[in-house]
């Protein structure tokens, strides 16, 4: 066998392997920036909603900066629920968040075609926030 067919050989042999780590690796990276993406989003719409006055617009102000912030990544179904256990100074307020990260290799029926991501984030109610 010349040296050239040797060559066109391993190129065919080892292809397929690099192809999938770089496609692993791109895919790795889009799901780790939505991941961190979507748990500053969490956190924010926690901070905002730990400043509110009251309740209800505790609730209206989280969600406008989990909407706002969750808009920079690529997350698709982005879902906000909050759990505020009273709203009494010092009480804690809990907000879980859900999306999907569409990971673009739909042709390759052995990968997933996208990945579910969650996020969590707890803070207290602000003991000097202002009552109206």
């Amino acid at each position: 066998m010349s040296s050239r067919g040797q060559a066109l050989v391993e190129l065919a042999v080892c292809m397929p392997v690099i192809m999938l780590l770089g496609l692993g690796a791109a895919g790795v990276v889009q799901v780790a920036d939505a991941a961190s993406g979507l748990r500053a989003a969490t956190e924010a719409a926690v901070a905002a909603a730990v400043r509110a006055p009251s309740q209800a617009q505790a609730i209206t102000l989280a969600g406008q900066r989990f909407r706002t912030v969750v808009g920079a990544y690529p997350i698709k179904n982005p879902i906000l629920t909050i759990s505020p256990s009273g709203f009494a100074r010092d009480a804690a307020f809990t907000a879980s968040a859900g999306g999907d990260v569409a990971l673009g290799w739909e042709a390759m029926s052995f990968l997933p075609a996208s990945v579910h991501l969650t996020a969590t984030a707890t803070m207290q109610v602000e003991p000097w926030r202002t009552h109206r």
